[in-house]
């Protein structure tokens, strides 16, 4: 009788370890995406201090520098002016602010906390479109 006989042909293998999912409020997720910025400390180093993968990490910036912590996505109100004046019911923006004039017609105002890599998206549309 040959010895691979007497083995059992099905193992049963039992998972005792189980992960907990953690959430992580946005306040924190913006923390530790800011701490992964520092000078001298890799992404690596941070991701396993609080104990999260890179690729989670990796995501978090990503969404951190296209503004989807929070409030989401932040909107501009873009208008067609007819003689270079402002509407009355426009309200004047608060300073410190950024105002590009595309032409006699169109003014855009970008106040100072919006992200500027999404204005120069919107710069690029309202280009290609005119």
């Amino acid at each position: 009788m040959d010895a691979h006989e007497n083995t059992p042909r099905m193992q049963v293998l039992s998972v005792s370890d189980t992960v907990r999912r953690r959430r992580w409020t946005d306040d924190e997720k913006v923390r530790i995406v800011e701490e992964s910025h520092g000078d001298g400390v890799t992404l690596a180093e941070v991701a396993r201090r609080h104990d999260i993968s890179r690729s989670q990490l990796y995501d978090w910036r990503y969404r951190h520098k296209n503004g989807l912590f929070g409030a989401g996505p932040q909107f501009l109100r873009v208008l067609q002016i007819e003689d270079g004046s402002v509407p009355d019911d426009v309200s004047a923006p608060p300073a410190p602010v950024l105002t590009i004039d595309l032409g006699p017609r169109c003014r855009l105002t970008i106040p100072s906390g919006f992200d500027m890599e999404a204005a120069a998206r919107l710069l690029n549309g309202l280009m290609v479109r005119s």
